[in-house]
């Protein structure tokens, strides 16, 4: 999983689409543990498997279990953020300090795309920033797509500092906006109205103004995650630039299946002028195993980009919709529904988190 395979592209049985891109190394430059990082005991939750209502799962795809010994990087417990807020209640600026001080790695950039809207990006960009917070991690959100919605999701973490920034202000006013404010381990960049104008930039400008801004909350943050909008404008195209890592949910619809092949595509064009980059591959979400077309075009991704489908599923299920709107993650919805989509949800965050080598 990581690597784009040309040749699994080109003989896709996905109609309508380009040739997907080629083979790249993978990349471990970051793998130094960071000193004097805290770590909390906790849970890894397995993968779901199979269920009448929801996500299909593979044995074979297991990141974590009961048994056996801790690995690193858990959460602080399934029972919310409180833990880590009270570790991370302090100045920004010392993450800038100590990594002066220590050496230790570089924040790393994650960003959730596909051309086709409804898929689950923000659901995904939502709660891995969740989770990665309660794994004691700062994590800082970007929210690029002008519908706003991480931006509602997470708007208790507001940092009150304007996307469209990112794009036109220089490191400099960042680096002065975050200097010395408090975190509680979350911060948003927040969606704003000037988004709107960013397809008047040019792209390459765009794209460098974008890697300078994410350079400098490099400073301050352990991790950023980018939400991008449905459509391969100016914002998309320079976070996929930016970005270290890509992620893109997809759901079992016909639609959403060709969105997919066209942004395999621009991923391998990208990585032409970005090659660090690597893709974690796609998330089937909304999966209903009830449905026969789901199924078969579950399938059908899978025969497609053996290499690049994630090895589970998100289901279906209601409960991440509440929990987006209620503004918290899934696992604090107090409901026994709730109960599946938290052990996918943590699977993915677990999957995730493996993928990226994010040292704590």
């Amino acid at each position: 999983m990581g690597v784009l395979h040309e040749e699994t592209a080109n003989r896709s049985p996905i109609p309508g689409g380009d040739q997907g891109p080629g083979d790249r190394a993978t990349d471990h430059r970051h793998s130094a543990r960071r000193a004097g990082r805290w770590k909390a005991p906790g849970r890894v939750c397995g993968l779901a498997g199979a269920d009448q209502g929801g996500g299909i799962a593979s044995g074979q795809s297991r990141v974590g279990s009961g048994g056996g010994s801790a690995p690193a990087g858990l959460r602080a417990g399934d029972g919310g953020t409180a833990g880590a807020s009270s570790v991370h209640r302090q100045a920004l600026g010392s993450r800038r300090q100590g990594k002066e001080e220590t050496g230790t790695q570089l924040m790393k950039t994650l960003g959730t795309a596909i051309q086709k809207g409804g898929q689950g990006k923000t659901f995904a960009t939502c709660h891995l920033a969740f989770d990665f917070q309660e794994r004691g991690l700062r994590v800082a959100v970007i929210d690029l797509d002008t519908q706003g919605n991480a931006s509602w999701t997470l708007a208790g973490h507001d940092s009150g500092y304007p996307a469209s920034r990112m794009f036109t202000a220089g490191g400099d006013e960042l680096r002065a906006w975050f200097a010395g404010r408090e975190d509680d381990g979350l911060a948003l960049i927040a969606a704003d109205a000037s988004l709107a104008n960013l397809d008047k930039m040019d792209l390459a400008q765009a794209a460098g103004a974008l890697r300078a801004s994410i350079a400098a909350l490099g400073e301050f943050f352990d991790v950023c995650l980018i939400d991008t909008a449905p459509s391969l404008g100016v914002a998309m195209t320079a976070a996929v630039l930016a970005a270290d890592y890509m992620l893109s949910p997809v759901e079992m619809e016909a639609y959403s299946l060709q969105g997919m092949k066209k942004m395999v595509a621009v991923i391998g064009n990208l990585r032409k002028q970005n090659p660090k980059l690597r893709f974690l591959g796609m998330v089937p979400n909304k999966v209903d195993a009830r449905k026969p077309r789901h199924v078969s075009n579950l399938a059908t991704l899978q025969q497609a980009y053996p290499q690049l489908i994630l090895p589970f599923s998100v289901g279906a299920r209601d409960s991440i919709a509440e929990a987006l709107g209620e503004q918290m993650p899934v696992w604090k919805i107090k409901k026994t529904a709730a109960r599946k989509a938290t052990q996918e949800v943590r699977a993915l965050a677990d999957y995730v988190f493996t993928k990226m080598e994010i040292a704590q």
